[in-house]
C-alpha cells in the first residue's frame, strides 16, 4: 500500500500549482465538500472543512487581485520574429512596463508588507491543512484505519491517529441499533480531534507569523459561515460576535491565539455545526452549497476577480508565449 507521502502526493496531482490561489483553494474545498457527500455520517470535520475552506477562499481572491497589478510591469518575452505586428507589440509593451513601473512599486510598498504576506500566510496554512490531513481520509476510505496506523506515530500526528481511531470504532457501532448512539458519539468526538489538530498544531506557525495587522483582521473576519439545514438559509458564527468588538480591537482577545480561537469552536461554532449537521437532507440549501463546492462551481465573487485579472493582462498586452 502507499506510504503516508505517496498518499499526499495522489492528492496533490489533482490541484492545480500553488501560484493559482483560487483555483487551487477552490479544488482543495471541492475535496473536503465531497468527502462530506460521500460519508456525512462519518466525515464531520471534513464538511466544516469545506466550509472553512471556502472562507479562506474569499480572502485569498483579495490577494490574487491586488497581486494582478504586477503582471503589468512584467513583461513576457513575445515570440513571432521580427515582423511588424511582433515588433509594434514588444515597443508597446516596453512602453506598458515603464509606464506602470512606478505606481507598481508604490503598489508594492503600501499594500504588500500589510496584507499580502499576511494572505501568503492563510494559503500557506489552507496548503498545510489539506497536506497534513486531506490524505488521512483518502486512506481511510481506500483501505481502512490499518492504512492510517501504519503511517501515522502517536508522537508525530497523535491528534489524527486518535481522531481516525475514534471514528472507526464509531462506524462500527453504526451497524448495531442499540450502540448507534454511542457510535455517533464516537464519530463527533474523533472529528473534533482532527479539528484540535488543525487548529492547535497545523495552524499556529502560520498564526504566530502574521503582523500585528494582520491578527487583527483575522480576529475581526473570523466567521464559520453554513448554510443552516435546519432552517434551509444562512446560518454562521463570528469570533467578534461570540467575544464582542471592543474585546477583539484591544487584543484581549485574537483569533490567532490557539486558546481564543478554540474557546470560540468549543463555545459556538462546533455547537452550531452540530445543529446543522444533524438536520442535513438532500433538499436543503445546506446540501446544495456543498455540491455547488464540490463540483467547483465559481461565486460571484471568483468571477469578478477572473475578470479583474484578465483585464489586467489585456491592458498590459500580454500575449502568449
Amino acid at each position: 500500500m502507499p506510504t503516508k507521502s505517496e498518499w499526499q502526493q495522489i492528492l496533490e496531482q489533482k490541484l492545480p500549482p500553488k501560484d493559482r490561489y483560487t483555483d487551487r483553494n477552490r479544488a482543495i474545498t471541492a475535496y473536503y465538500a465531497q468527502c462530506y457527500l460521500q460519508q456525512p455520517d462519518v466525515f464531520k470535520w471534513a464538511g466544516m472543512a469545506a466550509f472553512a475552506s471556502n472562507q479562506v477562499g474569499l480572502a485569498l481572491m483579495v490577494a490574487e487581485a491586488l497581486m494582478a497589478p504586477r503582471t503589468l510591469a512584467a513583461a513576457p518575452q513575445i515570440s513571432g520574429g521580427d515582423g511588424l505586428l511582433t515588433l509594434g507589440a514588444k515597443i508597446y509593451r516596453l512602453g506598458m512596463s515603464i509606464a506602470f513601473t512606478v505606481p507598481v512599486a508604490l503598489h508594492d510598498a503600501a499594500i504588500r508588507p500589510l496584507l499580502l504576506n499576511d494572505l501568503e500566510l492563510l494559503k500557506q496554512g489552507n496548503d498545510q491543512i489539506f497536506d497534513d490531513i486531506a490524505w488521512a481520509h483518502l486512506a481511510y476510505i481506500q483501505a481502512g484505519i490499518g492504512e492510517i496506523e501504519a503511517n501515522v506515530s502517536e508522537i508525530g500526528q497523535p491528534y489524527i491517529l486518535q481522531g481516525f481511531r475514534m471514528i472507526d470504532a464509531g462506524v462500527k457501532k453504526l451497524a448495531d441499533p442499540d450502540q448507534r448512539e454511542a457510535g455517533r458519539a464516537l464519530i463527533r468526538k474523533g472529528n473534533i480531534t482532527l479539528l484540535k489538530q488543525e487548529q492547535e498544531q497545523t495552524l499556529a506557525s502560520c498564526m504566530d507569523n502574521l503582523s500585528r495587522i494582520g491578527k487583527l483582521i483575522v480576529s475581526l473576519g473570523g466567521a464559520m459561515e453554513f448554510e443552516d439545514a435546519s432552517r434551509n438559509g444562512a446560518g454562521g458564527s463570528w469570533f467578534t460576535g461570540h467575544f464582542g468588538i471592543l474585546p477583539v480591537l484591544s487584543g484581549q482577545v485574537s483569533l490567532d491565539r490557539f486558546e481564543d480561537r478554540w474557546k470560540w469552536l468549543e463555545d459556538e461554532a462546533l455547537p452550531l455545526w452540530d445543529r446543522i449537521d444533524t438536520a442535513y437532507a438532500p433538499e436543503t440549501s445546506f446540501h446544495r452549497r456543498l455540491v455547488a463546492m464540490a463540483e467547483r462551481e465559481p461565486s460571484l465573487l471568483h468571477q469578478i476577480t477572473g475578470l479583474l485579472t484578465s483585464g489586467y493582462q489585456v491592458v498590459g498586452l500580454q500575449l502568449p508565449r
